[in-house]
């Protein structure tokens, strides 16, 4: 008897701690609500975005016709939505304290460290401050707040971190793919293989070994992108034609160990691509080994 009273026991504490977690987490919840945003401009109305940073290029990105943000400048290439949406949350933000006046020119304001401009709303990002407490200065409006370090961080990356990890860019299409090795085409809904270096006692040519080959490209991503050396030596040209683009996408072959790296020469830029899918994009599946 005395043991089934202990645990009945330990089941109310546990029953009333997590109670009080529940409620403690929905007040929490409630006093954010009510918090008032930053600025009252709705992230999905802003259609182009500007940054400037005091020792860095300037940096374009704008919401095409599709509603897919474009890199304008300094590259003009699809934009890497992740930093997007990190700089957008800035509009949306509930945890920051309004300040005096103070002497723009202490907390670098005047002139400020970064800008970044949604539509026509500017905010401007200063000193951190002081108190070591991941706090950072903007100035919006003629009036100074402290915000949260973490969008000052994402204005600082350099710009090909703008720039989108899928070299194709988004819902692309591909119609025909010239590699190295292969050059394939999509005709009569089906694709063809028009030449390859391999013959088909060699590899697997039939359409599920085909389509899967361009689905690698048509997923493709990179996990980073930098700006092209002209130093580096040609491995190998590939060039991939897009439903609804009047010119193919180039890119050079720059190395292909340890990783896979693509220079597209045309945007000055290359892409770092995982070691895992180098055979996957450049080859067709041995023959008799599809399921492999």
């Amino acid at each position: 008897m005395g043991k089934r009273w202990l645990i009945n026991i330990v089941l109310l504490c546990i029953i009333v701690i997590l109670g009080g977690l529940v409620y403690y987490t929905t007040e929490q919840e409630k006093a954010n609500k009510q918090l008032t945003e930053l600025t009252k401009l709705d992230a999905d109305k802003v259609q182009l975005i500007k940054i400037e940073r005091a020792d860095k290029a300037k940096i374009s990105l704008m919401k095409d016709k599709s509603e897919i943000w474009q890199m304008l400048t300094p590259f003009q290439l699809p934009a890497n939505m992740i930093h997007i949406n990190r700089l957008l949350q800035i509009l949306s933000e509930r945890q920051y304290k309004k300040l005096e006046a103070s002497k723009l020119a202490e907390l670098k304001l005047d002139p400020p460290l970064a800008k970044v401009t949604f539509n026509k709303f500017t905010i401007a990002f200063g000193d951190s401050s002081p108190m070591r407490d991941q706090k950072r200065y903007i100035l919006m409006d003629d009036k100074v707040y402290l915000v949260t370090d973490n969008f000052y961080n994402s204005l600082t990356q350099n710009a090909t971190s703008f720039v989108s990890l899928a070299p194709l860019g988004l819902n692309s299409k591909i119609m025909q793919l010239k590699l190295p090795d292969y050059h394939l085409i999509f005709k009569e809904k089906q694709w063809t293989l028009i030449s390859s270096k391999f013959s088909d006692q060699q590899v697997e040519t039939n359409q599920d070994a085909l389509a899967g080959l361009i689905d690698q490209w048509q997923r493709l991503q990179a996990f980073k992108v930098e700006t092209y050396d002209v130093k580096s030596e040609s491995q190998g040209q590939i060039e991939v034609h897009l439903l609804g683009k009047d010119h193919p996408l180039r890119f050079t072959i720059l190395a292909s160990k340890p990783d896979l790296i693509l220079a597209h020469r045309d945007k000055n830029v290359l892409y770092k691509i995982d070691n895992s899918q180098i055979d996957k994009l450049l080859q067709l599946p041995t023959a008799n080994h599809l399921g492999d």
